[in-house]
């Protein structure tokens, strides 16, 4: 797991779109030959008063890696609208509504009409109840937030979000993971490279 850019170091004015690449190498297959999917790369993006000194990863949320193993992505994005509403306007929506996250798990697992006006989201039976509900407790539960952010594929940009006046020293802390298949007895966590890098603002 290595993020190839922004490099090392880098300063980033708030507000701005940034770019970034990724690159994941496991069991002989990398992203850069495309023997590893694009979407079992996650990219989360957090905003940090004190950047100086990068924290490590930790652990990606269950529904944002079950997200990227799905088809999700193809209609909702996790901030703006595409095809279907993001998943920060699910999360408004349905915020301190009793029985969100099975309703929801509901929609995702037999789909709905009419939710958000005219349009049908179709059913997807491949995916488990269990990861029906590990998405929309995420939803329910994270996605609304505006100090996290993150991206699916191993390319794409990310935001410069402050929250209130940044300091000298704030910065957006990326992270990187990979979500695809380990051979047994592996653990989700880079054998080598760098996924972890903070991006000063100016």
């Amino acid at each position: 797991m290595d993020i190839a850019s922004p490099a090392v170091g880098s300063r980033a004015p708030w507000g701005s779109q940034v770019p970034y690449a990724v690159t994941v190498s496991y069991d002989g297959k990398s992203t850069k030959f495309g023997e590893i999917p694009s979407n079992q790369v996650v990219l989360r993006a957090v905003f940090a008063a004190n950047a100086d000194s990068a924290p490590a990863a930790g652990v990606l949320p269950d529904g944002v890696a079950e997200i990227s193993r799905s088809n999700c992505s193809g209609c909702h994005d996790f901030a703006a609208a595409s095809a279907g509403p993001s998943f920060a306007a699910i999360a408004r929506r349905y915020a301190g509504k009793g029985g969100a996250a099975a309703t929801l798990a509901d929609h995702i697992r037999n789909g709905s009409h009419g939710a958000w006006g005219g349009g049908t989201m179709p059913p997807h039976p491949e995916i488990s109840a269990a990861q029906a509900t590990a998405i929309a407790q995420w939803i329910v539960s994270q996605a609304g937030s505006s100090s996290v952010q993150y991206a699916i594929g191993r390319t794409g940009t990310f935001r410069m979000n402050a929250t209130g006046k940044p300091g000298p020293h704030a910065g957006t802390v990326l992270s990187a993971f990979y979500t695809g298949p380990l051979k047994p007895g592996d653990k989700r966590g880079p054998a080598s490279g760098r996924n972890t890098l903070a991006v000063h603002g100016s």
